[in-house]
């Protein structure tokens, strides 16, 4: 049995271990708090050169190549910069200015799509460290140079490694087809389902996926992913499938061209064949989305794969609004 004099001494030496303890226990929470904040620095200022390294880079095989080797360059946000191509020290807009390809980073000013200083700063950051790479060079389509806004279309290509993609993959940007449709789909909707299901950049916390995968659907697309609750992910059978059952969801169906109708400015419907519908499955697509995925040729009996949302026209008609289509003959 102890004593009350050893009882005392325990006391005190649990209380000065205790105390040791807290000492110990702020120091390690100081490191790893400056470790994270280190982390994050790192991710914003350097390239890690594994990144997508060992996957398809789907980078354009015959487009133009221009370097940006010692050319003046400023970043605008993760998406767009200026580069100083006839070197008289200005930037003129928007005859000199870059908006890559296949991405949307969020905005840094106010606009349409909203203000996103808190995940718009990484990505600005990520485009500024990468240009300052001396192998920088751009990848130009001779036959879609501009966008709407005269600026020059480009996929920014850095020791080997798609800087587009990267985005993506990084979750700085969700992929965007509003200008052009890379012959890579499969890789940069692989990158951005990747991201998605990692919860990186846009995609990390649950107020901000839901805000994409909105904005995504007001487009007409969405992620690749299982765990995205707007994507089906089981290709169905266009003979048999019910719409109604996946009302306001992304389908993908594989079916033969029953009938194509013309409708104004450049819509089409194209009817699949169904067994309980008598005109066919509804597919409506535009001019722009036919020549970017090369359907100006299908014809009666062609067998596609479809993808889009599964809507009901003016509550009377279920159709899909296409945004993708694969020729399968």
């Amino acid at each position: 049995m102890h004593t009350g004099k050893l009882n005392l001494a325990d006391f005190i030496l649990n209380k000065k271990t205790s105390a040791l303890l807290k000492k110990l226990s702020r120091f390690f929470a100081r490191i790893t708090v400056c470790s994270v904040v280190l982390g994050l620095y790192l991710s914003l200022i350097l390239i890690p050169q594994q990144i997508l390294a060992d996957e398809e880079q789907a980078l354009p095989k015959y487009w133009k190549k221009i370097s940006l080797k010692k050319l003046k360059l400023r970043v605008i946000d993760g998406d767009t910069f200026d580069a100083d191509f006839n070197r008289n020290g200005r930037f003129s807009n928007p005859q000199e200015r870059v908006r890559l390809l296949y991405v949307d980073t969020p905005e840094l000013k106010k606009s349409h799509k909203g203000k996103d200083p808190k995940l718009g700063l990484p990505a600005k950051g990520f485009l500024r460290t990468v240009l300052s790479k001396t192998n920088a060079v751009l990848w130009v389509d001779p036959k879609n140079k501009t966008g709407n806004y005269g600026r020059l279309l480009a996929v920014l290509e850095v020791k080997g490694l798609n800087i587009n993609l990267a985005l993506i993959k990084r979750g700085h940007s969700y992929f965007n087809t509003r200008y052009a449709w890379p012959d890579g789909f499969k890789t940069y909707a692989l990158a951005e389902a990747y991201a998605f299901e990692k919860h990186l950049g846009i995609w990390s916390y649950r107020k901000s996926r839901k805000r994409y995968l909105l904005r995504l659907r007001e487009e007409g697309k969405t992620v690749y992913s299982t765990r995205n609750p707007y994507f089906v992910a089981k290709i169905q059978n266009a003979e048999v499938i019910d719409l109604s059952k996946y009302n306001g969801r992304f389908v993908r169906v594989q079916g033969k061209i029953k009938k194509i109708q013309q409708l104004r400015k450049g819509a089409q419907l194209m009817f699949l064949k169904h067994k309980r519908m008598k005109k066919g499955l509804p597919v409506i697509s535009f001019e722009n989305q036919r020549n970017w995925l090369g359907l100006q040729k299908i014809r009666k009996g062609d067998l596609l794969q479809i993808e889009g949302f599964a809507t009901l026209y003016k509550k009377k008609q279920w159709q899909i609004k296409l945004h993708r289509a694969v020729l399968l003959n």
